[in-house]
């Protein structure tokens, strides 16, 4: 009930004021699927809308973005999330955001294992690591000359829903159930500690962070003669940063987690890559070549680990590019593969976005995942076209 208020108070107050700030888009996304699953859908067609809205209020600013979908054949992905509902006020040398946001954390292309702030939405695209939950939070920043450090307190852990039965995009038993058990229940927040620096004379910047309360992995688990998330208890250290060195970037990010779970191994997670580009490499067009290792070490062996969860980056090595093209329409072209080197895994992945007549986007992928035996994802070929008018 409280949620209903705060969202329908805020949107109340941003659609009444004036002078506020907006954009969007509305949108077509059609996807065809090749797989073998029996029973499974081979296509995917829906309709989309996202809207930002912020309106400043003397030392403070309102911020909405919210995004819909309605599918043509999924009942599951007919809705509609407020991923940003905050209100964030400004101090002299610091801020206090108090609502639902998303955060974005890391340094690396693919993957990122650092940012676990938001609950993935597998509703949108369980392979899209940017298609997150909005988390209710309370956060304090604080700024210096070239630092700041943050105190967040996530207050609530979303539940994780999934495309229907039929949909190819999931990979759960039937009998799954979105309801999430949290071992130390609903009122156990997680708390962040955050700090943030860059260098003064040499081009890094790096954030270090520890977390304590509920970890973003879930193991599934029986309960009540359905299937279940669990959410568990962690204390955790992660780092990340990038380092420009003329044409090249180096980046990494680190983290090691220690479980509270008697069923789930404690485990370390690195990656480490970097991204050469070569500008001019045609006519106006750059280059960037990337190259990125990750890595998933579960000290116990005998309890849950990066297999069990679906992790698909355990020990996987991933080389791509990014194809700028520096054209009027922001044409790029972003391509990878990220190979498995235990069990030979592959995902191969290419992108292709582009505008028409400034205010349309066209948007061209193709994926192929190719698990190993016995892996909770299937083997499947996706291709998707996205169209969209931004106003």
């Amino acid at each position: 009930m409280y949620k209903t208020i705060i969202i329908s108070t805020i949107l109340s107050s941003l659609l009444l004021a004036e002078g506020f700030d907006y954009k969007g888009n509305i949108g077509v996304e059609t996807a065809y699927i090749n797989h073998d699953t029996v029973g499974k859908r081979d296509n995917q067609k829906s309709l989309t809308l996202a809207l930002e809205l912020k309106e400043k209020i003397n030392e403070g600013q309102f911020v909405f973005s919210g995004k819909a979908i309605l599918d043509k054949d999924d009942k599951n992905r007919r809705y509609f999330d407020a991923n940003d509902l905050y209100y964030k006020h400004n101090f002299e040398n610091s801020d206090l955001l108090i609502g639902r946001n998303t955060r974005f954390w890391g340094a690396m292309e693919f993957y990122n294992h650092t940012d676990n702030f938001n609950t993935k939405d597998w509703l949108d695209d369980p392979f899209d690591y940017d298609s997150k939950i909005g988390a209710w939070n309370i956060a304090y920043t604080h700024y210096f000359e070239n630092s700041e450090v943050a105190f967040i307190a996530k207050l609530y852990e979303e539940n994780q829903r999934v495309q229907d039965g039929k949909s190819a995009n999931n990979f759960l038993p039937p009998n799954y159930s979105k309801k999430l058990e949290r071992e130390k229940g609903e009122d156990r927040a997680t708390f962040y500690l955050k700090y943030s620096g860059s260098g003064d004379e040499i081009q890094i910047d790096y954030t270090l962070l520890y977390q304590n309360g509920y970890d973003e992995q879930r193991y599934l688990s029986p309960v009540k003669g359905s299937v279940r998330q669990h959410a568990y208890i962690v204390n955790k250290l992660m780092g990340y940063a990038t380092l420009v060195n003329g044409e090249t970037i180096y980046k990494t990010e680190l983290a090691y987690t220690k479980s509270e779970n008697d069923y789930v191994s404690d485990y370390a997670q690195l990656s480490f890559g970097l991204e050469h580009t070569i500008y001019g490499i045609w006519d106006k067009s750059d280059l960037g070549l990337l190259v990125e290792y990750y890595r998933y070490d579960a000290k116990d062996k005998q309890k849950l680990g990066a297999k069990d969860f679906g992790n698909l980056f355990a020990d996987d090595l991933t080389l791509g590019f990014r194809l700028s093209l520096n054209d009027g329409a922001d044409s790029d072209l972003l391509g990878g593969l990220a190979i498995d080197r235990d069990n030979h895994e592959k995902i191969l992945f290419i992108e292709y976005n582009t505008r028409l007549y400034n205010k349309y986007k066209l948007g061209l992928s193709y994926q192929h995942l190719s698990p190993e035996n016995g892996s909770t994802f299937k083997e499947l070929d996706r291709a998707t076209l996205e169209l969209g008018y931004y106003f």
